[in-house]
């Protein structure tokens, strides 16, 4: 796991992380209030969504990024062997791929914490 997170960037990937983690963090703290007084607070039920989707966004903004990147290198060498560019474009889209994940997380946990209190 921590391998996926360093060939994806660490610094990009970290970002991504602590937007995911929030967001879980924050869907436990509504699950708690929850089942103390029966009620939550639903702007706190929301920021676990937007969260979530931060995660994502990030995750798109990084791949972009490491687009960028791989164009620069293909640009200023002329030519590259097909495997480097199939590893390039790989690297690039984890942070997606994680983003999209953590944001699938966030997105189930608010959509079932919804639905018990809304019960």
């Amino acid at each position: 796991m921590i391998d996926f997170l360093y060939f994806g960037g660490i610094q990009g990937m970290s970002i991504i992380t602590l937007f995911g983690l929030a967001a879980i963090v924050m869907a436990v703290y509504v699950l708690i209030q929850y089942i103390k007084s029966r009620k939550a607070n639903t702007k706190f039920l929301n920021s676990i969504l937007y969260l979530g989707s931060m995660a994502f966004f990030a995750g798109l903004v990084y791949n972009a990024l490491g687009f960028y990147e791989i164009l620069d290198v293909v640009q200023r060498m002329g030519s590259v062997s097909h495997s480097a560019l199939a590893a390039g474009l790989k690297a690039a889209c984890l942070s997606t791929i994680y983003g999209l994940t953590l944001f699938f997380i966030a997105y189930v946990s608010w959509y079932m914490l919804r639905l018990r209190i809304s019960e």
